[in-house]
């Protein structure tokens, strides 16, 4: 009878230490199962328990529902995020097929932008010129340097408007009466210097590729804001140069998406110089229209004038812009009709047709791209 009784007993213990030796694996055999390379077969859901330091299935259960979206999450950052990220998106696609003056200057990465134009009037052929632009980063300084060249230091700072005006006229100061005739090219080092508080700010400086040199100093900030229907650019543009003094440009875009084709934008522009002590003031409504991904298509409306004349208006623009990417993404041309109303021809009209062509250069634009 006792040694029943001691048998029964050693079957019991065995049992539970066999049951123990189960649920508990050896350190080793844990180590091994969590490296793959374990002989033993196990369940996936007890490895899955092992890995997260729970050996006690009975402890786990069905995962937790998602805690519901609160009012402000689901009525005003949703709609908010999708219509920021449809603004961000179509925008750059606008501003990539209308090339602002802006997007090559503001651009990362490096770019190349080469321009040809040739511009007929009632009377023959105006001119027939061709514009370089870069922003080169440098090497090893994690795109926080780089090399501008550009044609005229206030083209960064032009608009679309005032950049076709001058290319029709051959004059800057048909829509910007206190702007410089400078067509010469000029070298500079721009640096970004941070970006806080949502503002973007560089610096840049620079100097004349001719003789004889002129210096200069230029400063940028601007910031971007969203709303459920609109998409807001601040932007403001010390700049000194030699030359001419002081200078500060301020521009402000309103651009709201209609549907997937059709997009408004307001730019108002108001630039200081200290050689005139006013402002040239410009004020450009434009409806934008992309019918296909190779295809785009805006009309504009611009007006402008010195702030020296009681906002007397010294020029009107009416224009048409057609514009075809006609090689995968870094080649252009543009046909732009334009009419002009100016003071000085006692607003009679000037009508002008005006070719472009454009190559884009740059890792973005690079062949093997395509390929991959």
């Amino acid at each position: 009878m006792k040694a029943s009784a001691f048998l029964l007993t050693a079957l019991a213990l065995a049992a539970s230490a066999a049951t123990t030796a189960q649920t508990l694996p050896d350190p080793q055999e844990v180590e091994q199962i969590e490296d793959g390379i374990s002989p033993i077969p196990i369940d996936p859901q007890e490895l899955e328990q092992l890995e997260d330091g729970n050996s006690d299935p009975e402890l786990t259960g069905p995962p937790l529902p998602p805690l519901p979206k609160t009012f402000g999450e689901k009525y005003f950052d949703r709609p908010h995020d999708y219509v920021s990220r449809h603004f961000e998106s179509y925008s750059r696609r606008l501003d990539n097929f209308f090339s602002h003056p802006n997007r090559v200057y503001d651009s990362t990465g490096s770019t190349l932008q080469i321009r040809g134009h040739l511009t007929f009037f009632e009377r023959g052929v105006r001119d027939n010129t061709a514009d370089v632009h870069a922003n080169i980063s440098l090497p090893n300084t994690e795109d926080r340097l780089r090399l501008i060249v550009q044609r005229g230091v206030e083209a960064a700072t032009q608009t679309a408007a005032e950049r076709d005006i001058k290319n029709a006229t051959g004059s800057a100061k048909v829509a910007a009466p206190g702007a410089p005739e400078d067509n010469r090219y000029y070298l500079g080092l721009k640096a970004l210097v941070a970006q806080t508080f949502g503002v973007t700010l560089s610096a840049e400086a620079g100097a004349r590729a001719h003789t004889p040199i002129d210096t200069y100093v230029r400063l940028r900030a601007f910031r971007d804001f969203d709303s459920p229907q609109w998409h807001i650019r601040f932007s403001e543009t010390p700049l000194w140069k030699h030359s001419e003094g002081y200078s500060s440009a301020s521009e402000l875009n309103f651009t709201r998406l209609l549907d997937e084709q059709w997009q408004l934008r307001f730019t108002s522009k108001a630039t200081w110089r200290s050689t005139t002590s006013y402002f040239d003031l410009a004020q450009i409504n434009g409806v934008y229209f992309t019918p296909d991904e190779r295809t785009a298509m805006n009309f504009e409306f611009g007006a402008f004038a010195p702030s020296d004349r009681n906002l007397k208006l010294s020029v009107y623009s009416v224009t048409f812009r057609v514009r075809r990417q006609i090689y995968k993404d870094w080649l252009y041309l543009d046909v732009t009709p334009q009419v002009l109303y100016q003071e000085a021809n006692r607003y009679n009209a000037s009508h002008s047709l005006m070719l472009q062509l454009e190559m884009l250069f740059g890792d973005r634009y690079l062949w093997m791209r395509f390929a991959e």
